[in-house]
């Protein structure tokens, strides 16, 4: 009988004892589980597969980084420069600018790319930004504008020639990319946003754009997870569509015939893709050199910013084909 109370009584106590653990464990989960940045979860699950190429070591003993850099003094806004320790004389420049639906994302997840980029020959500045909802939309623009204007100072130190000079960047970060492409070669939108271009329009020598978004009356049609959310944090209002100056992120709507040769490439299975190939068709209306890798009929599903994962073939092919562009831009 004693025997058995005793079994009883430390049943008892396994039960609550047990629940506690329980529990404890779940709040462990959920700790584990959320992002330290809210803004960022809302990211498309799998979207930004950072994955860096084979030959990352190799990359990274052969490219010296110059990390934190301040390009816009009012702000503190940083920028690393990556330089091939084997340099030329003289470089071409790419600035890259992150994506990550402007309220997220930074220079360093964009770290292994943008070097992998400076290995082959290129001075690589790779920026960051002012995020939403803190900083607005038109801030981006002017920033990525003053990175340009504190390469023209300061390239040369590190062997860039600012008179062949690339804008590249993913997701948002290529939407803000063609908007400055735009500008530089478009007065009328330029004026029209206060902004003077650092560099001229005949040393920009092409834009590279991955999966971004270029025309805002038909982005909200492509299915693209939260991207109601992302352009009412950046726009700094409840109904995007209504902002009054909205039609400035369309860059469909500001291309002439002075818009810089494009790099353009996006997924099959990306909801954005609709957005790159309108683009891709109006710059050739226009008379614009367009390099595309799109995967049309390819049945591949490759998603948004699938080029970030240099451990897959396509990535890699992808990669390629944008050097060989960069190549030939920069004769």
């Amino acid at each position: 009988m004693k025997n058995s109370a005793k079994v009883l009584l430390n049943k008892i106590w396994i039960f609550p004892l047990v629940i506690v653990l329980l529990l404890a464990a779940l709040v462990l989960a959920e700790e584990l589980l959320t992002p330290k940045d809210a803004a960022a979860s809302r990211e498309p699950a799998g979207s930004a597969v950072f994955a860096p190429p084979p030959s990352i070591d190799e990359v990274r003993a052969g490219v010296k980084v110059i990390p934190d850099l301040v390009y816009e003094t009012q702000s503190g806004a940083l920028l690393d420069i990556y330089v091939p320790v084997d340099a030329d004389d003289s470089m071409p420049v790419v600035l890259w600018i992150h994506g990550g639906g402007y309220v997220g994302g930074s220079k360093d997840s964009r770290k292994d790319y943008a070097m992998t980029l400076a290995y082959e020959g290129y001075i690589v500045a790779n920026m960051d930004y002012g995020l939403a909802p803190q900083q607005l939309y038109p801030g981006p623009i002017f920033q990525a504008n003053a990175a340009l204007d504190y390469l023209q100072q300061h390239a040369a130190d590190f062997g860039g020639d600012m008179s062949r000079v690339f804008i590249g960047g993913d997701s948002a970060g290529a939407q803000i990319a063609s908007q400055l492409s735009a500008v530089i070669s478009n007065s009328l939108l330029a004026n029209e946003m206060g902004i003077q271009p650092a560099v001229g329009s005949e040393t920009l020598r092409g834009a590279l754009l991955y999966c971004g978004l270029y025309n805002m009356e038909t982005v909200g049609d492509t299915g693209f997870p939260n991207i109601d959310y992302f352009l009412n944090a950046y726009t700094g209002t409840t109904a995007y569509q209504t902002f009054e100056n909205i039609h400035e992120l369309s860059t469909v709507r500001h291309i002439t015939a002075d818009f810089p040769a494009a790099f353009i490439s996006v997924g099959d299975g990306d909801p954005l893709a609709s957005q790159s190939t309108e683009l891709a068709s109006l710059l050739q209306a226009e008379g614009v050199e367009v390099e595309t890798v799109f995967f049309d009929g390819t049945d591949k599903n490759l998603q948004h910013e699938f080029q970030y994962a240099l451990d897959t073939l396509d990535a890699q092919e992808t990669f390629g084909q944008m050097l060989d562009f960069l190549s030939v831009k920069s004769r």
